[in-house]
């Protein structure tokens, strides 16, 4: 039987440790915003320049690393401990032990300097009690959330990177019946949805490897599940797989993807499809019409990270139509059906 360890990076396997204890002291300068849970992403742009995001929004931090060869041998000794070979690679990306993601590039590709981006895995799982004290969405909307939940509505979340799509997914789960068998697929695995009957997959990234999201997407299938959640669509293959297992009577399933507004993350699935040649643009909006429910919008905005819209999608009417949207100017949410 393995045994673990625990670093502040999360529990290693003890023969391993040693080598992950290289990467803590390298990553020394920005270890404590890495062990903070307020902080959801480190951006190290030169050795010398370092920023953070979270609660409190981007800032810009007085942390460096001694030298550009200090930030190298870092990326190297993750590289090593993940048995990649960071001599022949221009961009890494890698995993920490907790499940924390990060992509580093080398000065070949910016020229600056070796970058390193990391996404934090959170240290608590924000509830909807969590949001509404934020001021991420009023009682009213989690209320309504949660009955779309029960009804088996099918949800897209739309938001910029860093919008909060992710935490709003895993908030969702929170109205998943108990008695229910949740289905996730990720690229990179990063919902760890707190349901007690789940199967969490992810799509490896290994050279040859014929396994990607969508693939697993219709795996689900044969899995017996009552919902699948879909940690972000990217590509049209994925979109439509997607399509697929909302359109063969499985409700509840719920995905995210990059728009800028509801009517936007219609639009942008059927310009993936329409891309690949899968089925026409006019087809492929008839389809997200008749299979999706319910579009909600979460955004950065000066405030903090908002949830902006939720929209229901009228089946009889052929259309968009907001339920709650958010007045940046005034901070408030209003009820527009």
């Amino acid at each position: 039987m393995t045994k673990f360890e625990k670093t502040p990076l999360g529990e290693v396997p003890a023969a391993d440790k040693n080598r992950w204890d290289l990467v803590i002291h390298y990553m020394e300068p920005i270890l404590p915003f890495y062990k903070d849970p307020t902080i959801d992403e480190i951006m190290v742009n030169r050795y010398d320049s370092i920023f953070v995001e979270g609660r409190q929004g981007m800032q810009k931090t007085n942390a460096t690393f001694p030298s550009e060869k200090h930030l190298q041998r870092f990326i190297s000794q993750m590289s090593i401990v993940l048995n990649q070979d960071a001599e022949k690679a221009d961009v890494i990306d890698a995993r920490f032990p907790d499940q924390s993601r990060a992509c580093y590039t080398l000065p070949s590709v910016t020229p600056s300097g070796a970058t390193a981006t990391i996404r934090c895995a959170p240290k608590e799982t924000l509830t909807f009690n969590d949001l509404v004290s934020f001021g991420s969405l009023t009682q009213e909307m989690c209320d309504y959330l949660q009955e779309r939940v029960g009804s088996n509505d099918n949800v897209i979340v739309s938001g910029s990177t860093g919008s909060g799509k992710t935490t709003l997914l895993r908030a969702l789960a929170e109205f998943i019946p108990d008695n229910e068998r949740v289905l996730i697929c990720e690229d990179t695995q990063e919902l760890f949805l707190d349901v007690p009957n789940c199967i969490p997959m992810e799509a490896p990234k290994r050279a040859g490897s014929s396994i990607d999201l969508s693939f697993l997407i219709k795996t689900t299938l044969r899995q017996r599940p009552d919902r699948v959640f879909v940690g972000e669509i990217r590509d049209a293959f994925a979109c439509d797989a997607f399509l697929q297992v909302i359109n063969t009577g499985h409700g509840g399933c719920c995905t995210s993807i990059h728009a800028n507004n509801p009517e936007s993350a219609v639009k942008r699935i059927q310009y993936l499809l329409t891309k690949e040649g899968l089925i026409s643009y006019e087809l492929a909006g008839r389809e997200v019409m008749n299979s999706v429910n319910l579009l909600i919008q979460a955004d950065k905005t000066r405030n903090g990270k908002r949830i902006t819209n939720i929209s229901r999608v009228s089946n009889d009417k052929g259309r968009v139509e907001c339920v709650f949207r958010y007045n940046e100017s005034s901070d408030t949410h209003i009820k527009e059906l």
